[in-house]
């Protein structure tokens, strides 16, 4: 049996293999499947396996991660934090440092008062950078949320529920714990062109919930398959939910 990535079609390489979390990661796409098989160190080519099936190995608590299970409760917590985000906050505060500038100029500054600038101009001035102040608004609420945000994912009293904070954002959600079926990972991939016209991809981790044949996503945005895969193995093991196929899940081909 040859494997091969589902996203691009490459085989496998050994170095794809990561036997003890049971998933592949494709070094051509970056795409995460799981393995169907106890493949061995000493398999000479991963291409070419001989398969049977593995129940998959825990996954460690990944960085920004931390876990509470008392058995009655479960909570798992991720901080936002990481520290790209330190670069997005020196560029946010020259970002907004500009137009608070500019508008100092337009209002208190030589433009300003009765001798500056007529008001038909200073009005064109004032309207001018809007859309950067909309950037500017936006990059800085990013910002402070990614320094300052964790998503708590808390199962009690029957309901599991997801919330971001402490700056408001969007995924808040409530689900039934007992109308949960299935509880599996997706992975997307993202493309981007640059301006020099080549593509890159990145590949992003979503965790969903299955009620009624629908899918709730849970988080969404991790940036390495064992985030996701953590988060799936605690909440299954804590609600006692077999692990089962699910369409579009990371599974292997």
């Amino acid at each position: 049996m040859q494997l091969t990535c589902g996203q691009c079609g490459a085989p496998f390489r050994a170095a794809d293999l990561h036997l003890d979390r049971g998933i592949a990661v494709c070094s051509a796409c970056g795409g995460v499947q799981r393995l169907p098989v106890p493949i061995t160190s000493d398999t000479p080519n991963a291409s070419e396996t001989t398969v049977k099936q593995k129940p998959q190995g825990d996954v460690p608590v990944p960085d920004r991660f931390t876990v509470e299970d008392n058995g009655q409760e479960l909570i798992i917590r991720q901080r936002w934090f990481h520290w790209a985000l330190l670069f997005l906050l020196f560029f946010a505060i020259a970002w907004d440092s500009f137009l608070v500038g500019w508008y100092w100029m337009l209002t208190s500054g030589p433009f300003g008062g009765n001798d500056g600038m007529p008001g038909p101009f200073k009005l064109v001035f004032f309207v001018f950078p809007i859309a950067h102040v909309a950037v500017g608004v936006g990059l800085t609420y990013f910002v402070l949320a990614g320094l300052l945000n964790s998503t708590v994912i808390r199962v009690a009293d029957g309901i599991l529920s997801v919330r971001h904070g402490p700056i408001p954002w969007c995924g808040n959600l409530d689900l039934p714990t007992d109308e949960i079926e299935q509880i599996y990972c997706q992975n997307k991939l993202h493309k981007s062109r640059n301006d020099d016209g080549h593509t890159t991809t990145s590949m992003q981790y979503e965790v969903h919930a299955v009620i009624s044949g629908q899918k709730n996503k849970l988080v969404g945005g991790l940036h390495e398959a064992d985030q996701a895969l953590f988060v799936e193995q605690r909440l299954e093991r804590f609600l006692n939910i077999e692990d089962r196929p699910v369409p579009g899940e990371m599974t292997a081909t």
